[in-house]
């Protein structure tokens, strides 16, 4: 079997970490600085099930984890599971950077 996501704990260990295209992406939004868009990008399927991901869920740290944690979730799992991830803080963007706003999905892109 082929990895073709690495988890983020192993981002920086060898490994470089790409960061948005020019053009592709929208503004920078709060945590996604982390995020390893090569890898995401990439991904065969979710951390949720063995759908394609749609969109990447930044959750900030808490008490117990000191650390920002990124979820890949297919747009079902993101449709049912967008309260609480707006309940824990979480900012969530497409494969492209592009904010999911009000949990649109598909997100609305501008001028298009």
């Amino acid at each position: 079997m082929s990895v073709n996501f690495l988890h983020p704990s192993m981002i920086g260990r060898g490994a470089a970490q790409a960061k948005p295209s020019s053009g592709r992406a929208g503004p920078r939004r709060p945590g996604t600085d982390s995020i390893d868009w090569h890898a995401a990008r990439r991904a065969g399927r979710a951390c949720c099930c063995l759908a394609r991901p749609a969109v990447i869920a930044v959750i900030p740290p808490a008490q117990g984890r000191p650390h920002p944690t990124d979820l890949l979730l297919c747009g079902h799992h993101y449709r049912v599971s967008r309260q609480r991830l707006a309940g824990a803080g979480a900012t969530v963007v497409d494969l492209d950077g592009v904010p999911v706003a009000d949990g649109a999905w598909p997100p609305t892109r501008a001028g298009g």
